[in-house]
């Protein structure tokens, strides 16, 4: 865990910071004005008797009145079978979530709920990797920045990003970066016909549950999760879930598709990876990285050799530069063909510049083909779909004789 002089639930506030989430709890009527008590962790038990966690001496308030419950974006306040119960507004509640500044009533009593956050320790401003995940850029710094301060942490996370990201890397790395990393990672999707949710919490029991497909849950699923969350919020279940989703889940929430107490109880501290068009920046170090992956250390592009992947779509997004990479290096250390130089020796033997050119060349080569492939040889179309320039396409075809 992170030791700090506060605790509190770490997680991102509206502007995109990372606070320690914290409520103080305040009577403002009664006998009992100016009680308060501090919601950092866990649970608080109002009522009147005198082991509860703020007592308030009125005589409408039951022994065990309400529990307030700390979640990543609110308050769940439960009603413990009051006599005269709790109210939020003029309705009155069995169990509702509010969003602090928020003020409920108990019997008689008005009591406010007042933020008390405090900012988050900084994560080191320079880190470029976390786990398996690589990326220099501002938003991947940023991203390892809140990955990381949350693996010490038991918060459950919600991971977003498209397809091929990084999510289930970034999931198993978080993982292996906890107090959970002897234990069990597991995981679940939700979607999967005949997935069975208890099945696959029990095998998670000491360890974590990365449940994938989150923004395509929904019905007796949806119904059946939250259950099992609850259970592990009040202590009853033993693991750690970590949500991914391909896309942000708060519009789901507001357009009604989504549970809401669902997200609150997955986005305790919620990180988005960005696609890789978005970041451009990093495919430099993610082809060095990635070809390091496959045995080729040391192989980098430079600018002028990465100008075709700088105007690739990247639909796939890493996922898709990986496959890239990986058949032009397969495509490099096969057999020459006759339209392509011949390879004495295998790539790694080769000088680096060398290697660079063949590495540079097969791709180009295996790239405009397939692309004129597709179009019937119009160029024009051909480069509209990839980004590039009519005449830059053009002359890439004429370089590798293929117009």
């Amino acid at each position: 865990m992170i030791r700090t002089a506060q605790t509190g639930i770490l997680t991102t506030s509206a502007g995109g910071d990372v606070v320690l989430r914290r409520v103080l709890v305040r009577v403002v009527t009664g006998t009992s004005r100016g009680k308060e008590a501090l919601l950092e962790a866990g649970t608080l038990v109002v009522g009147s008797h005198a082991e509860t966690d703020l007592v308030v001496a009125e005589r409408t308030v039951s022994r065990f009145h309400v529990e307030l419950s700390l979640l990543a974006d609110g308050v769940r306040v439960r009603d413990l079978d009051s006599r005269n119960g709790t109210f939020v507004g003029d309705s009155r509640i069995e169990s509702a979530i509010v969003q602090p500044p928020f003020e409920i009533t108990v019997g008689r009593t008005r009591i406010e709920l007042v933020p008390a956050d405090l900012p988050a320790p900084e994560a080191a401003p320079e880190l470029t990797r976390f786990g398996p995940l690589v990326g220099r850029s501002a938003a991947m710094r940023t991203a390892f920045g809140v990955l990381e301060s949350a693996a010490a942490l038991e918060a459950p996370v919600l991971l977003e990003g498209e397809a091929g990201t990084g999510k289930s890397a970034a999931a198993r790395a978080l993982h292996e970066g906890s107090g959970r990393a002897s234990g069990p990672f597991v995981v679940f999707d939700p979607t999967a016909p005949q997935a069975p949710l208890d099945a696959a919490v029990e095998r998670a029991a000491g360890g974590t549950l990365a449940i994938d497909r989150l923004e395509a849950i929904g019905g007796s699923a949806a119904q059946q999760l939250v259950s099992v969350l609850d259970r592990r919020e009040r202590g009853e279940l033993d693991f750690r879930p970590i949500g991914l989703s391909r896309i942000d889940l708060r519009q789901r929430v507001q357009d009604g598709a989504l549970r809401r107490d669902l997200y609150f109880h997955i986005a305790a501290v919620r990180v988005v990876l960005p696609p890789l068009r978005e970041r451009r920046e990093d495919l430099p170090v993610l082809v060095a990285e990635l070809a390091d992956r496959l045995g080729h250390s040391g192989l980098g592009l430079g600018d002028d050799e990465l100008a075709p992947l700088r105007h690739h779509a990247f639909a796939g997004n890493v996922r898709e530069l990986a496959h890239l990479v990986e058949r032009s290096l397969a495509e490099t250390m096969a057999p020459a063909r006759p339209s392509a130089p011949p390879l004495e020796d295998g790539l790694a033997d080769m000088p680096f510049k060398e290697a660079k050119e063949q590495l540079v060349d097969a791709f180009e080569r295996r790239y405009v083909a397939s692309l004129l492939d597709r179009h019937d040889g119009n160029v024009s179309r051909a480069a509209q779909e990839a980004g590039l320039d009519r005449n830059y396409l053009a002359r890439l075809a004429r370089k590798h004789g293929l117009r």
